[in-house]
């Protein structure tokens, strides 16, 4: 299970309570805070839950006091201050561990999906003197739709105990990874 965030933030976000997405860094046990299998904080069905996001930055370059060029960061993230697993877990064998893993690893691949769709449409993206909230307009947008699927992901898989529906979401997440791999960069500089 996860849970979705959107951001606009300072660059100054605390690294070790986020972790960017990144090419071969997968979650691990140590990312998430294990909690106490009857607390309310993490449905019952579910033994974790991941809070992926998309956050994005705005650098603002002026002269003579006028924008004239905005950079805009966008990443995918997990927040580990509310990213949990329940107790029970720790004593699961290696393998369902690892599949409850890869579930979540998913999730975040997810949101780096439309990180990277997000760079792709914000290129083309018409700005006026209010970039600002027409950025975070935007961005929203994106949100919504990544909020969408993935929970279309959690029910398609039965939030990973589905192992046929799984295996077919990992196959569709890596074909939709490496179509948008022209975007992985995910910095966009527009003149105002």
């Amino acid at each position: 299970m996860q849970l979705l965030c959107c951001t606009a933030a300072a660059q100054t976000n605390n690294s070790s309570s986020v972790i960017f997405w990144t090419e071969g860094r997968m979650l691990q046990l140590q990312d998430f805070k294990v909690v106490n299998d009857s607390l309310d904080t993490v449905d019952d069905k579910v033994s974790a839950l991941t809070r992926t996001g998309i956050t994005y930055y705005l650098t603002t370059d002026k002269v003579n006091g006028r924008p004239v060029s905005i950079r805009i960061t966008v990443e995918a993230t997990v927040h580990k201050q509310n990213t949990f697993i329940k107790e029970r877990v720790l004593d699961y064998n290696a393998a369902v561990k690892q599949r409850l893993l890869i579930h979540e690893q998913k999730h975040f691949d997810i949101s780096e999906i439309f990180a990277r769709q997000a760079v792709r449409d914000l290129q083309s993206l018409r700005l006026s003197a209010n970039y600002r909230n027409e950025i975070a307009d935007f961005v929203q947008t994106k949100f919504k739709a990544a909020e969408f699927y993935q929970r279309l992901y959690d029910e398609d898989t039965q939030h990973g105990e589905d192992f046929a529906a799984q295996d077919e979401w990992n196959e569709k997440i890596a074909e939709q990874l490496e179509e948008l791999e022209a975007y992985k960069r995910k910095v966009i500089v527009k003149k105002l």
